[in-house]
């Protein structure tokens, strides 16, 4: 997080990887952003990924320097952090206030690689403003004070860097890292921080629930219980209605930044599982039939939005970013929705055939490659 801000307040584009990543996968992300600079970590739990970052540091002629982290041991051809740090000394604060002062609002700060039909993940360029933006409107519908929040999600994520980490940033909260996931453990880690915020995706959520002794945590710190990536089921819903009456969950995907979609804070059952809730005021949103033109009340359509907060476009892929944000701006989702008579918005499908699972988007496509991968 400390290396993302960094990066980003200096003009430079910061890539996430996430560590379930195998070889090929980083191979594919390295190759395809071409970093300048490989900051890792050699052992993470029970995996070593020396021999990974070795091969990737041989590979990738982009890479000037490959950074460890955390005092790990270093891999052929490799830096400390401290040695890298050390190295920038003989930089200026009038060069670096300079820098920072180049940046402009409309800079990609990120690339998050996000799956499409195709099945080849593509980097979805997002603008600083666009996370500011995002989150300040997120403000005002997930309230907590503090705002303090367990956040476990994949660093290459953009429910991670975006709608927990940087909201709480610009919340003015407290993020509490978790490197890896485990029920009990999130839910002890909260409790013991004094977390205000559960956050997370319906598979999180029911996997902790389901703890045979959930029951026995004190959870009275809790103040607000957020979701998104997926449908809660209503048993599950009110399950938590009774830790809290303040539910959401929000609708959004990496190319549109932040949600654009928000239910509650609530204890409405038949509105936080039925629905992703009221549109973002602020935005520009339509919901639009294959005409492009919106369509009625209660017809599905797909979900379109416009303006500054999204996405850049594809990196190094006009083609697709054409095929996605069309000649007016307009970002076309791939969602399929109606909007309800209350003004609610519910999800009914894609226009492309896909799972959610664990809040990532799987396409059969991607599935039809592993499995041709195999002898």
């Amino acid at each position: 997080w400390v290396i993302f801000l960094a990066t980003a307040s200096i003009g430079a584009i910061w890539v996430g990887l996430n560590p379930r990543y195998q070889l090929d996968e980083y191979r594919y992300v390295i190759g395809d952003s071409e970093p300048v600079l490989l900051l890792a970590r050699t052992q993470i739990a029970e995996r070593n990924y020396a021999t990974d970052l070795a091969t990737l540091r041989t590979e990738t002629k982009s890479i000037r320097q490959l950074i460890v982290l955390n005092d790990d041991p270093l891999v052929p051809d490799s830096l400390s952090m401290a040695a890298f740090l050390k190295s920038g000394e003989w930089l200026s604060d009038h060069d670096l206030a300079k820098r920072r002062a180049e940046v402009q609002a409309q800079d990609p700060a990120l690339i998050v690689y996000t799956s499409g039909s195709t099945g080849r993940p593509k980097g979805a360029l997002l603008p600083h403003r666009g996370l500011v933006r995002c989150c300040r409107n997120q403000m005002r519908y997930w309230i907590a004070d503090p705002v303090r929040v367990v956040n476990f999600l994949p660093v290459n994520h953009i429910g991670c860097v975006g709608d927990l980490s940087s909201w709480t940033l610009v919340a003015g909260g407290c993020i509490v890292f978790m490197e890896k996931y485990d029920p009990a453990g999130a839910l002890q880690l909260g409790i013991r921080e004094h977390c205000t915020v559960w956050g997370g995706v319906p598979t999180t959520i029911l996997m902790t629930l389901s703890l045979p002794d959930f029951a026995s945590y004190d959870l009275s710190d809790l103040q607000l219980i957020v979701w998104s990536g997926a449908a809660a089921p209503e048993e599950v819903i009110r399950r938590l209605c009774t830790i809290t009456p303040n539910l959401s969950n929000s609708y959004g995907m990496t190319e549109t930044v932040g949600s654009l979609t928000f239910a509650g804070p609530c204890d409405d059952v038949d509105e936080l599982a039925n629905s992703v809730g009221y549109p973002v005021p602020e935005y520009e949103f339509r919901i639009v039939g294959p005409d492009n033109r919106p369509v009625a009340q209660g017809e599905p359509g797909e979900i379109c939005t416009r303006g500054d907060f999204i996405m850049r476009g594809y990196w190094r892929r006009p083609k697709e970013t054409a095929e996605t944000i069309d000649a007016e701006g307009w970002l076309h989702t791939g969602d399929l929705a109606v909007e309800r008579p209350d003004g609610t918005i519910r999800l009914v499908g894609r226009l492309k055939e896909m799972f959610k699972s664990g809040g990532y988007n799987v396409y059969p496509r991607e599935i039809e490659q592993v499995l041709e991968a195999c002898p």
